[in-house]
């Protein structure tokens, strides 16, 4: 669909939506009181919602709320309280309605509906919610532990040792881009890793130290328990949303009143305990949330090195003012974290190496919605929040040498140099202070006009992100690697992004069918220095047919829809991918050292080459998704196709200058040769020197990856079995990625030729492997059978996790033509289908090559067949094409939770009981590998008081 006939589909659908926005129609009010289900007692602060209108209240101290001049019709009533079940009834608004009484359930497992998965479908795009009880009873320890409750995820242990990422719609679990495009919202504010530059150096291919920069946020920042609910949106999301190409994780924290709860949580590498408590501060004065918790991790006692320790606190306040008027909202949290990992030294190192990695942030969220419920505007949702970070790696590591000379120059050029000692240990420290900032204002126009339900959205944001730590430093004279330089991190420009976006949704109901139509735009200008960007247009449509709804009818259909969504998604760029560091190529041209004499004189010629990239390009993911939703016989399911193509996704590419440089000539019978005037002289005569070309090879940001995605999900609910209190639900999907590195990197050979480097880089599609590219497909199938015993307070799930396709498998593809080929012992070329012969290996050679003048010629058989060319052909195995596919593998998963009374809770998970490990057989490596998590248990108690 193009952006004009999207636009235009939109104002039509406003116009229609809008057509009698000033058209008397008669008003009707609704008023009631909320109570407890069981007490009877009055619950005062409940969130009200007349759903299809966006029309909010909350109930008086009294329990009471009202809704007036609402237009006659019928609606969706909801209500929401922390602590108990989601309320959600049709309601007829034909006349006035008094003393209308709605009943809220206590979330306990003593209810007779009680859900502990995820739930998916009835909405305009594929996402999937997550409330308390499901939390509960995964027993998270990271938020990334929620993620195996999605249609198609595997279940993998809590693991808080090393970086953990979000992915979604993700075959390996393991995808950076992927994650990288995950957006992370919390409580309206979207969290960023975008300011994040703790790495040695991004010209260095190894950064040394373990780093979450340049990827998405790492998911152990966030507390779980303090967690009221989770939305994941796989499919496309609203034009609020912006900066993402995967999905978006929509997180919701605890506000309002609340008994003190202690949880503690143990399992053979994680200890976590956690407190929190929400406080009624009298009155129409709101509420106090306070909650902290603690994790200890540590995978093996025997490497305290690789242990994690995390610390978090929030404070958080949330009241509503004229709550039987223009009501008010205002929700206020602060937020703390601190890891609280002390100094380690690695047994596997020497002993006075040491690491210490520290994190700490300040974060402050405010937020709400003013209603005012009026025909030119309903309300206005606004956020404004900000987080400050600190960022701190030390690296104390010995060296061994043979006393090279050392350079610390920060411009290109011959310097004298010093020398290093033969040992020494180098101290590394880089330290940042991550500064993101945003806000966040949201008009809403809803209202029914006739059969149309309509809702007009129409916001801006802003958010800014930079880095106000000292960078990275070192002493110069005992550096922990060459190449490298002090960087201050306050140098680096602030990114700005100015966002707008526009939506319209409307709903038309037409008996038991209707029809709903979302199309909007997000509209967003980066702002930075040295960089400019074209306006990005992300424009989103969703659509949804209900062919049926009739939910109070047992015994045959009871709702039928299909929906389909099509939109574009684009993720912003961080500072270490437009200001990555300057590239520092150090080269040795004159050495002596005269021991007994203690004289000494280093040259180094260093070149300082800038690594941006003018032509970066901004990530682009174009989705469509086509699904159906059902309920016949209290048969539940959800059936989705997906379809993502995502292009000029951000990856690090080799990249090669040539520069000159002079080495000088060395006798033994030098004794005392100096560098004067910009030459190496002896008694006055120059020592004579030859000049040679050379490259200088680096990484530089690059736009190459290149994901080509469809699957199909599904999910079953069959109901319950009331026999034996068990319901069956089984979930699943198959997906289908493609992805690919398309960049020219650039390798050169650590080789001389006549004495000489060796004269030409060679330009390689994704590197130097003979594949470019993987092919990954998997179907899987969750069974859960969830038995729930309310008169014992008892839930337990047995999961079997089935996977019946697991196939991988190496690809080689460049602007549509495979870039491998054959050859067989005698060095003929062997002609045939390149990616499914397994007898000849395999070969691939540049694509180009660059010579020392930085002129770019074609590859051709010509230097192919050249001698001097040879090393610039690659290999690979016989096999390196071959799929591995895999036999199907199965594993049994068990959770419980049982409730002791209203005050305590005890829950306990079993993953791979029977500990199912089998031995699968990979062809295209000939090496064996287990499939399947480690059996793992872990145990669960809550207090409440």
């Amino acid at each position: 669909m193009s952006l004009k006939k999207l636009f235009f589909l939109s104002t039509v659908i406003f116009l229609i939506g809008q057509m009698d926005l000033f058209a008397q129609s008669e008003k009707v009010s609704l008023s009631g009181t909320i109570q407890d289900a069981k007490s009877g007692e009055t619950l005062p602060f409940v969130v009200v919602n007349i759903k299809d209108l966006n029309l909010w209240t909350t109930s008086d101290i009294n329990g009471k709320f009202s809704f007036k001049n609402v237009k006659k019709g019928e609606y969706t009533l909801t209500a929401s309280c922390l602590g108990y079940k989601d309320y959600e009834m049709k309601i007829n608004l034909s006349k006035n309605i008094e003393k209308y009484i709605l009943k809220l359930e206590e979330q306990t497992l003593a209810l007779k509906e009680v859900t502990v998965t995820a739930t998916s479908g009835n909405k305009l795009n594929s996402s999937s919610s997550i409330k308390k009880a499901a939390l509960e009873h995964v027993q998270a320890s990271s938020i990334v532990d929620v993620m195996q409750l999605l249609p198609g995820s595997l279940t993998v242990n809590p693991n808080l040792n090393d970086i953990s990422k979000l992915t979604i719609r993700d075959v390996t679990g393991k995808d950076a881009t992927n994650a990288f495009g995950t957006a992370v919202i919390v409580d309206g504010a979207r969290m960023s890793n975008d300011a994040n530059m703790q790495m040695t150096s991004t010209a260095l291919s190894n950064q040394g130290i373990s780093t979450s920069a340049g990827t998405g946020i790492d998911a152990r920042q966030i507390a779980v328990d303090n967690i009221e609910s989770i939305e994941v949106i796989r499919g496309i999301a609203s034009a609020e949303y912006g900066d993402l190409n995967s999905g978006a994780v929509i997180v919701k924290t605890k506000a309002g009143k609340s008994p003190l709860e202690v949880r503690f949580k143990t399992d053979p590498k994680i200890k976590q305990v956690y407190a929190g408590k929400g406080f009624a501060l009298g009155d129409n004065k709101g509420f106090l949330n306070i909650d902290a918790d603690y994790v200890q991790s540590q995978n093996d006692i025997r490497t305290p090195a690789k242990s994690y320790n995390r610390l978090t606190a929030q404070i958080g306040y949330s009241n509503v003012f004229n709550p039987q008027g223009r009501a008010f909202s205002l929700n206020a949290k602060l937020k703390g974290l601190t890891t609280l990992d002390k100094q380690k030294s690695d047994p596997d190192k020497q002993s006075e190496e040491k690491t210490k990695v520290e994190n700490q942030e300040i974060s402050l969220n405010i937020y709400g919605n003013w209603m005012i419920n009026k025909a030119w505007l309903t309300s206005l949702k606004y956020t404004v929040a900000g987080s400050l970070g600190k960022q701190y790696n030390w690296d104390h590591e010995q060296h061994t040498t043979v006393g090279a000379a050392t350079t610390n120059s920060m411009e290109s050029g011959e310097h004298v140099a010093g020398f290093l000692p033969y040992e020494y240990y180098s101290d590394l420290k880089i330290e940042g202070k991550p500064v993101y900032a945003q806000a966040k204002l949201t008009a809403n126009i809803s209202g029914k006009y006739g059969i149309f339900y309509n809702n007009f959205m129409l916001g801006g944001e802003w958010s800014t992100k930079g880095n106000e730590g000292k960078g990275k430093s070192f002493d110069p004279n005992n550096p922990p690697t060459q190449n490298i330089r002090p960087r201050s991190f306050k140098d680096i420009p602030y990114i700005n992004e100015y966002s707008g976006f526009i939506e319209d949704k409307i709903k038309i109901e037409i008996g038991k069918r209707s029809i709903e139509l979302s199309a909007g735009s997000r509209f967003t200008k980066i702002d930075t220095k040295g960089a400019d960007f074209d306006v990005i247009v992300d424009p989103r449509f969703n659509a949804r047919v209900t062919l049926l709804e009739n939910r109070w009818n047992k015994k045959g259909w009871e709702s039928l829809s299909i929906r389909v969504g099509w939109g574009i998604q684009h993720k912003m760029p961080t500072l270490a991918y437009l200001y990555p560091d300057p590239a520092y190529i150090d080269k040795a041209s004159f050495s002596f050292k005269d021991d007994a004499n203690d004289h000494k004189l280093a040259v180094i010629t260093t070149n300082v080459f800038e690594t941006d990239n003018d032509h970066l390009k901004i990530p682009k993911s174009n989705n469509f998704e086509i699904g159906v939703d059902f309920k016949v016989l209290n048969i539940n399911a959800s059936l989705a196709y997906f379809k993502e193509k995502l292009t000029h996704g951000y990856n690090q590419a080799g990249y090669a200058v040539p520069y000159q440089y002079r080495e000088y000539n060395y006798s033994s019978s030098l004794t005392n040769p100096e560098y004067v005037n910009g030459e190496v002289v002896e008694n006055g005569t120059s020592v004579g020197y030859r000049t040679l070309k050379t490259f200088g090879v680096f990484q530089r940001p690059d736009n190459g990856i290149k994901t080509d995605k469809w699957g199909i999900e599904y999910s079953f609910d069959f109901g319950k079995i009331d026999v034996i209190k068990t319901s069956i639900l089984v979930d699943g999907a198959f997906f289908h990625t493609k992805t690919f590195d398309n960049s020219l990197k650039m390798i050169h050979e650590s080789r001389y030729i006549n004495n000489e480097p060796y004269p030409y880089v060679g330009l390689y599609v994704g590197g130097t492997n003979v594949g470019n590219g993987n092919l990954y497909q998997r179907l899987n199938t969750n069974l859960r059978l969830v038995t729930h015993i309310p008169q014992l307070r008892l839930v337990f799930t047995l999961g079997a996790q089935c996977v019946w396709m697991d196939k991988s498998k190496a690809l080689s593809k460049y602007q549509g033509q495979c870039l491998a080929y054959m050859k067989d012992d005698d060095g003929n070329i062997i002609e045939g289908n390149v990616e499914k012969d397994k007898t000849y290996n395999k070969y691939i050679n540049p694509v180009a090559y660059m010579d020392q003048d930085g002129t770019i010629h074609p590859f051709t058989e010509t230097e192919a067949n050249d001698p001097v060319f040879q090393h610039m052909i690659k290999s690979g195995k016989s096999t390196y094409f071959v799929e591995d596919s895999l036999d199907p593998y199965f594993m049994l998963n068990l959770r419980m939770t049982k409730e002791i009374g209203k005050f305590a809770s005890l829950s306990f998970y079993a993953n791979n009981f029977t500990n199912a490990k089998p031995w699968r057989y990979y062809q295209s490596s000939g090496s064996d590998f287990r499939v399947n998590s480690d059996i793992s248990f872990g145990a669960e108690i809550s207090l409440k008081f």
